[in-house]
């Protein structure tokens, strides 16, 4: 089995989504058997990862994709493959494809839907003070009076987490 871990230019697995699970299993299982590697395997994993934010981006952490890279693959599957698709020796495929769209309304001059988009943010606004409200109640609840005169008990929200680990690259 250590032999089917070893990764060089002569021996690159087929890359599919099954490789990739039967790979993580076989780590797994080597890990516990042997108690080590654990990190080392996380850093690797947790590398690739931010290469692929590198080149694809990442909106949530503010990493613009990489467009020159990615126009030069676009490019060289325009240039070398047929029907704008590439085959790998490995089976990955790559394809040229539009992956989204974005409109922007801003300079359409639409009165209803800038009355709308203010009615949205105030509406959101509004629901954003209101939860920080209902966070802040005690645990015992508190009587409030609705909009019709009503009398009700309203309650703090229930909170879960979840428990997992963080892993932080070096600079």
């Amino acid at each position: 089995m250590i032999n089917d871990l070893i990764l060089s230019p002569e021996n690159i697995p087929v890359l599919s989504k099954a490789k990739a699970a039967t790979f993580h299993r076989q780590v797994k299982e080597r890990i516990f058997e042997t108690g080590t590697g654990l990190f080392e395997y996380v850093e690797a994993v947790k590398f690739f990862d931010a290469l692929d934010k590198q080149i694809s981006g990442d909106s949530n952490r503010k990493i613009e994709p990489d467009k020159e890279f990615i126009d030069y693959i676009r490019e060289q599957i325009r240039l070398n493959g047929e029907k704008e698709t590439i085959t790998t020796k490995r089976g990955v495929k790559f394809q040229n494809a539009e992956t989204g769209s974005s409109y922007d309304f801003s300079q359409c001059g639409d009165p209803e839907l800038i009355e709308l988009e203010a009615k949205a943010k105030d509406a959101a606004d509004a629901l954003k003070v209101r939860k920080e409200f209902l966070k802040a109640l005690p645990m015992s609840g508190m009587d409030i009076i609705t909009a019709d005169g009503e009398a009700v008990k309203v309650y703090p929200p229930s909170k879960s987490s979840k428990s997992s680990f963080k892993v932080t690259l070096p600079k």
